[in-house]
């Protein structure tokens, strides 16, 4: 029988104790396939051992995504045995597919880019589990630690005896009240952000504010020249301010991180987190980007908990606007916010394709009620305040949070036990609060449905649906006879049989 189309894999490993890198290649061809001469690379061997080419989930929700995973299938007497030396945990797979004849690799297009675990023997068999590129970003996003190498007065790294091996501090956007790590007892520098800031806009003792001198032209003008007693001077460029006398308790700040407003909305704080991460510019969709942050103009503000993972700071940036991301196929981070489908559907299911359909048991009922945090205080305080600091503001630094609520009762006319929906969020303004709070409300109030459903699709159609698209379910139950549009929250790949799996919600 001859193949009428046939898969490449490609996995990176590193093959040996100082990190060698080696491209292992494999593929479902019965009599394997090999490159032409004048391909790149050249005369390179894919060992026709792929039993099954696998499948990819993966899944996105208000707030960011899961990390998708997967399996590869091998079939080997032993003769892969000598992949268990290897380390493939989170080196590259490329999934390809084209023609059995094919020049590489311009009629073998990627279908899937993922990365790999360490592959589990079971008999004749080799599986390789993958993962999509959201396990990239499940590692701490500071990793920057204080050397404690301060030659006191000099110095802005610690000492042994104070923060060697503590992480340096860091915050996104515009923060309000954020602790400040002392870096120099002897000049009393401190920092607040393991890099350039924006604006120092006030900083505190005990919760009372101090007066600003001339900002620092640079580290070498900070530790020359002392502000004056009971003023602060800030050097923006390294992220630190240094005080005139010695404080009577804790240094808080409010600080601005980023170059402009439009710095400080969810989509350019995603993106920058990512970068941060190892992701290239061009690994991050721009138009994905400038899409969210028109639809949600508002600026937030985050600091870096500790070992706080990339992961979690960007769900904490997405769940303040309702917004999801994940990376698609390609390897590519997308991302959006969650709205009701609307525009034209990217793909057609219908009776003709659908293999079967299950409506998802709701697990929540219609919000009558949506209750929002913002404006948050990142240093709480209660007590030991200087006598100065007004009755308002002591209310404000004893409260982490503030909250509004949009409702509508009308919504219990239909459903007696709708509830409240509660998210907190990294919103700055009570106006842009305000504003997210009825939208949701507005998206919430009314039911939702999510279904489940499993197709066959061809390899084109199969590419043209991903997380995050509107498509278009035909159903002769549930009221969809019509057809009614949803959004793709949930996607199974079966590379093998041209499947699908998608998980619909609208």
């Amino acid at each position: 029988m001859i193949d009428e189309r046939i898969y490449l894999v490609e996995a990176v490993a590193a093959v040996d104790a100082a990190g060698t890198l080696a491209t292992l290649r494999w593929t479902t061809a019965s009599l394997g396939y090999a490159t032409r001469p004048v391909d790149s690379p050249a005369n390179a061997v894919y060992d026709p051992c792929v039993k099954q080419v696998g499948y990819i989930e993966r899944a996105v929700s208000v707030g960011g995504s899961r990390t998708g995973y997967g399996e590869l299938t091998l079939a080997t007497d032993g003769h892969l045995d000598g992949l268990l030396e290897y380390g493939f945990d989170g080196q590259a797979v490329t999934i390809r597919s084209g023609p059995p004849m094919g020049a590489y690799p311009a009629d073998y297009p990627v279908k899937l880019r993922a990365m790999a675990e360490q592959p589990e023997f079971a008999g004749l068999a080799l599986r390789l589990r993958l993962r999509d590129r959201l396990a990239e970003l499940e590692r701490p996003l500071q990793t920057a630690r204080y050397g404690g190498t301060n030659a006191l007065p000099a110095g802005t790294d610690g000492t042994a005896d104070d923060l060697k091996g503590q992480a340096k501090p860091r915050v996104y956007g515009v923060v309000k009240n954020a602790a400040a790590v002392l870096v120099n007892t002897a000049r009393l520098i401190y920092q607040v952000h393991d890099g350039a800031l924006q604006a120092v806009d006030a900083v505190y003792d005990r919760g009372a504010a101090l007066t600003a001198g001339t900002a620092y032209t640079s580290e070498a003008d900070m530790q020359a020249n002392a502000p004056s007693a009971g003023q602060y001077r800030v050097w923006l460029a390294g992220g630190m301010l240094r005080l005139g006398s010695l404080p009577s308790g804790q240094v808080t700040v409010d600080a601005t991180e980023g170059a402009s407003a439009a710095a400080r909305y969810a989509g350019a704080l995603l993106s920058r987190v990512a970068q941060q991460m190892g992701l290239s510019s061009g690994e991050v969709s721009a138009a994905d980007v400038a899409a969210l942050d028109a639809a949600a103009a508002y600026e937030l503000g985050a600091v870096v908990q500790d070992d706080e993972t990339a992961l979690a700071v960007m769900n904490r940036i997405a769940e303040s606007v309702g917004a999801w991301f994940g990376f698609d196929r390609l390897g590519v981070l997308r991302m959006g916010r969650l709205v009701a489908p609307s525009g034209s559907p990217a793909a057609e299911l219908t009776e003709i394709s659908i293999t079967g359909l299950e409506r998802v048991a709701q697990d929540a009922l219609p919000s009558w009620r949506v209750v929002l945090g913002w404006g948050r205080n990142e240093t709480v305080q209660a007590g030991d305040l200087a006598g100065s600091v007004t009755a308002a503001r002591r209310a404000w630094l004893a409260e982490a949070v503030r909250t509004t609520a949009a409702e509508d009762a009308a919504v219990k006319n239909r459903y007696k036990l709708a509830g409240e929906l509660r998210r907190d969020t990294l919103l700055v303004t009570q106006a842009n609060a305000d504003a997210e709070a009825a939208r949701v409300l507005a998206l919430y109030k009314v039911r939702r449905d999510t279904f489940k459903v499993r197709a066959r699709l061809s390899a084109e159609e199969v590419e043209g649906i991903d997380l995050g698209q509107v498509v278009r379910l035909t159903w002769h139950r549930y009221g969809l006879a019509a057809g009614r549009l949803f959004v793709v929250t949930g996607l199974r790949q079966d590379f093998e049989r041209d499947a699908v799996e998608v998980t619909l919600w609208g």
